[in-house]
């Protein structure tokens, strides 16, 4: 049974993601895939095929069971060290993989195969034999621009947050729903149905991850806004800044502002006009 207390490590890639991989594919004339935490391949750099010389050792009897078994070993360890990991298969070829982490969570593997380093190919027959030579070659100055290249490209993912997960990916459509739309008459079923999810579904993700409702979030919001208009323009009315937050009644702005910040609008403009509010 899975912990409930652990996030879900579904991904969300972003495009740009894609665009990377393709490009570090087609620069390279090697495969670049990521994966998500299970094994599963989630995008691969301009959808490019195993190599010729992996098609045919992994349709040889046992041979795809190896390679699942080698990679799966090589992720382990690629987490234990917390870096790109260069191994070579047990069929010869070479392949770089490093976990991608997020939030202290490994939320998948970004992979970098096949290629060779040297010249002389495994035992086999002459087809494998020129499937093996085929492959794209790396001298060891090659391979560590590559090797630095490829952890930047992880460090990348990870701090611009182009893969995401689940849970993540919606509170961030949440907060860029509010933060677009927070000025208007909006209503949760309105924005439950702008993220193609259920009333039911956003009122619980709100009330575990942010310990509040729709309308709480919402006048939260807005009195963030009218703080930030009265820092921005301390000569504004309150009517004026009311009605730039997205509340209609100023009488009602007056009432929420004083109840939830412990003072009148008033007294909040007389502290930032004494320098207590420029935090």
């Amino acid at each position: 049974m899975a912990n409930k207390n652990k996030p879900a490590l579904e991904l969300i890639l972003s495009d740009e993601v894609q665009s990377l991989l393709d490009d570090f594919a087609a620069l390279l004339d090697v495969r670049v895939t990521f994966f998500g935490p299970d094994g599963t391949s989630l995008r691969r750099g301009k959808e490019m095929v195993n190599s010729d010389f992996c098609r045919l050792i992994q349709s040889s009897p046992g041979g795809l069971a190896r390679c699942r078994t080698m990679d799966g070993e090589k992720q382990n360890e690629a987490v234990r060290d917390r870096n790109v990991l260069l191994y070579r298969c047990h069929a010869g070829a070479h392949e770089l993989v490093a976990p991608v982490f997020l939030h202290g969570h490994c939320a998948g593997f970004l992979m970098l195969g096949q290629f060779r380093t040297d010249d002389t190919p495994p035992p086999g027959s002459p087809e494998l034999q020129a499937c093996y030579r085929a492959l794209p070659v790396f001298t060891p100055e090659k391979l560590a621009a590559v090797t630095g290249l490829f952890r930047t490209l992880v460090d990348y993912i990870s701090i611009r947050e182009l893969a995401v997960l689940q849970s993540d990916q919606l509170r961030l459509d949440i907060d860029r729903y509010i933060d677009r739309h927070g000025r208007e008459d909006i209503k949760l079923p309105d924005m439950a149905k702008k993220l193609g999810r259920s009333v039911s579904s956003i009122s619980q993700f709100l009330r575990r991850n942010y310990g509040t409702g729709f309308k709480e979030l919402l006048i939260e919001h807005r009195l963030k806004l009218a703080e930030r208009h009265w820092r921005s323009h301390p000569e504004a009315t309150v009517a004026e800044t009311a009605f730039e937050a997205g509340f209609q009644d100023q009488f009602y702005f007056s009432r929420l502002f004083r109840r939830r910040r412990g003072m009148t609008p008033g007294e909040f403009r007389e502290h930032l006009r004494a320098g207590f509010g420029n935090d």
